[in-house]
């Protein structure tokens, strides 16, 4: 016997009304074009910085666009210039900083020329984050931020040589900088012409500019120390002056020749006067030329004897 069950709905299913059509919704129409890429800017959102720069550059040493075709790069400068801003990410100051080195290296050498404006910004940067930055890069790091461009030993040339160039004057007052940064922003908008500063000099005295930084200095003048001027000069030194050789010395001290010389010399041409009431009556060890008593005497053999010391 089998038993027929029906089920039952379930109360929480909702039942449609068949007479209600279902509501058709519009389907999209599948568009041929392509999505839309957002583009990359290729300056790195550095292309104010970077342009002012480059202009500042080509206008100081005449540098080419592109870099010399030994490094094996097409990278033009104002994209070195904007990649090395962007992979280092340092404040404007160390910019600016960096240009104010530059300046002074044209101040310096007026008429240099520059066959490689990559290396010229790439050597006042690094040394520019070193001096006003806590914390810096490796020259090995400043090899990746060249992209590549130079070798770690070139890099460590470029540091040396502008270092020597500058002669060591690496820093740049906080005023100044102000002041230059904003002379760069108003003067190299446009395109040109461009003015030259003149940067005051942190050193007292500025040596004139030289074509050859390395050479030689020579010179026989030696400076003197720095507690010479508070010196006395020594008195003029009286030349020696042997003392007269006597053949028979005096008998009695009043006879010796008076000690009437101004010069206080131990070298003085007469002997000081013998005290009166003290003779010598020590034996010294003479020869028997000089004997004073022997003196007509012949002794062969006698090459010394004792006689009382006279002054």
């Amino acid at each position: 016997m089998g038993l027929s069950l029906h089920a039952h709905p379930s109360p929480y299913r909702v039942v449609h009304n068949a007479s209600h059509p279902r509501i058709q919704y519009p389907q999209g129409v599948p568009s041929t074009k392509p999505p839309s890429v957002p583009r990359q800017d290729e300056y790195y959102g550095h292309a104010d910085t970077s342009l002012l720069c480059t202009r500042f550059i080509t206008h100081l040493f005449a540098c080419p666009e592109l870099p010399p075709s030994s490094s094996n790069s097409k990278v033009k400068l104002q994209k070195f210039i904007a990649y090395a801003l962007h992979r280092t990410k340092l404040q404007p100051s160390v910019t600016f900083a960096a240009l104010v080195l530059l300046q002074r290296l044209k101040a310096r050498f007026p008429t240099a020329r520059g066959s490689s404006g990559h290396r010229l910004f790439i050597s006042a940067f690094m040394l520019a984050s070193k001096v006003i930055c806590d914390d810096t890069y490796s020259n090995k790091s400043w090899g990746i931020v060249a992209q590549g461009m130079f070798q770690l030993r070139e890099i460590n040339q470029m540091e040396r040589e502008m270092c020597q160039y500058l002669e060591w004057e690496l820093n740049v007052d906080p005023s100044t900088l102000c002041e230059f940064e904003t002379m760069v922003r108003r003067d190299f908008v446009g395109m040109g012409p461009f003015p030259t500063y003149v940067l005051p000099s942190t050193k007292k005295s500025t040596p004139p500019p030289s074509t050859n930084p390395f050479a030689p200095q020579h010179s026989n003048f030696i400076p003197p120390p720095p507690h010479a001027a508070h010196r006395h000069p020594s008195p003029p030194r009286s030349a020696y002056v042997p003392p007269p050789s006597y053949s028979t010395p005096p008998d009695t001290p009043e006879a010796s020749p008076s000690y009437s010389t101004s010069s206080t010399s131990p070298a003085s041409s007469a002997p000081p006067p013998t005290p009166v009431g003290v003779e010598d009556l020590s034996a010294k060890i003479v020869s028997a030329s000089s004997s004073p008593g022997y003196s007509s005497m012949e002794h062969t053999k006698m090459f010394a004897f004792a006689s009382p010391a006279v002054w």
